[in-house]
């Protein structure tokens, strides 16, 4: 009895382990097997040849600038009376922006006027003293006289003449001075008032502003047409070709890119900037100038970004850039064909993009290609 339970007991354990084995083996076997099994492949990214039109653009940078500044200068030197506007204040044309004092003028043609009615004054006398010393010299020779007497008599009448018609020319002189003068200070006081030459807005200058004092032609400062805008900014030699007078371009405010305006190309230079020539090593900078229209919004001193179209075509086959392959003279596309194949095939390009190129020859819209 004992041996028949052992025996049971036995073959229990041993259908225990073999069923245990042969989980772990199936378990084992399929993990195995599932870990063989090749990974499904990527499908292709197709993209479709299409009929647009395209365009190259250029990017530039530069700053806004004012068109129309006009200086202010002094007219004549003197100090400021009263200044009646102020920096940074709309004007317009005729408007008073500051008085001069020429009062030292003035005193000068008074201090002239002094002077000559002095000197008139003192001919006036001088001239009837000679006539009082003529008639007592004549008296004295009438009675007689020693020759010496009668000699130093004559020279003295003669030298009382010249020293009266030298009198003569400088107060002569001195009047033609005081007239110039006052001519000089009529002109001076009708310049005293210097008045704005066009509208705009008054910009004072920076040393003007310091001092009171102004000397003949020293600046003044300048009045500013704030609606003549213009963007100013450099081309590379690489691209100096590709663009024109006339071109439109699109302007974009750095600090706001919201704000957008169209300018057009105004000049562009045919000479390089002479810093670009300090080092042979880099290419040669050209300046552009682009009007730009009139902007509330828009004032000097802007940093600008402008996007100029230099190529364009219409009805172009565009193909996406990346499904263009290049490998040494030859270009050319994978074609999804209709049986599901890939073709190759070669094409001759036109414009090109960043991300678009123009196919001039190989493919027609409705084409798809697949990325390499």
């Amino acid at each position: 009895m004992k041996n028949i339970k052992k025996w049971s007991m036995l073959t229990i354990v041993a259908v225990l382990l073999l069923g245990g084995g042969y989980y772990g083996y199936t378990k084992y076997k399929q993990s195995n097997s599932e870990a063989l099994e090749p990974e499904p492949e990527m499908a292709p990214i197709v993209l479709e040849v299409t009929q647009e039109t395209i365009s190259s653009k250029l990017t530039v940078k530069g700053k806004s600038v004012y068109a129309e500044e006009t200086e202010l200068y002094a007219p004549l030197g003197a100090n400021v009376k009263e200044w009646k506007v102020k920096h940074g204040q709309t004007i317009n044309k005729g408007d008073v922006l500051l008085t001069l004092d020429t009062t030292g003028l003035q005193k000068e043609v008074k201090s002239i006027e002094a002077e000559l009615k002095k000197a008139r004054l003192d001919a006036k006398l001088q001239k009837l003293n000679e006539q009082q010393t003529t008639d007592a010299d004549k008296a004295s020779e009438t009675m007689g006289g020693s020759g010496e007497e009668r000699k130093q008599a004559f020279i003295a009448r003669e030298s009382k003449k010249e020293t009266a018609r030298l009198n003569e020319e400088a107060m002569a002189m001195r009047e033609q001075e005081l007239a110039e003068k006052k001519a000089e200070t009529a002109a001076a006081m009708n310049k005293a008032t210097v008045r704005a030459s066009v509208s705009g807005v008054f910009l004072l200058d920076e040393a003007s502003a310091k001092s009171r004092a102004m000397a003949d032609g020293q600046m003044i400062g300048k009045i500013v047409n704030t609606e003549a805008l213009q963007f100013v900014t450099t081309v590379s030699e690489q691209y100096i070709f590709q663009i024109e007078e006339g071109m439109t371009v699109q302007v974009a405010m750095s600090g706001q890119k919201d704000r957008k305006t169209t300018g057009t190309i105004l000049s562009v230079s045919k000479f390089p900037k002479s810093s670009a020539n300090a080092d042979l090593s880099q290419a040669s900078q050209f300046e552009v100038i682009i009007a730009l229209p009139a902007d509330s919004q828009l004032i000097g001193g802007l940093s600008l970004d402008g996007q100029i179209e230099t190529q364009r075509k219409e009805n172009a086959i565009v193909v996406p850039t990346l499904a263009i392959t290049r490998e040494q003279d030859e270009t050319y596309v994978m074609l999804n064909a209709p049986d599901g194949q890939y073709e190759k095939r070669t094409i001759k390009t036109g414009l090109e993009m960043d991300d678009k190129t123009e196919v001039l020859e190989g493919l027609k819209a409705g084409d798809q290609v697949v990325l390499p």
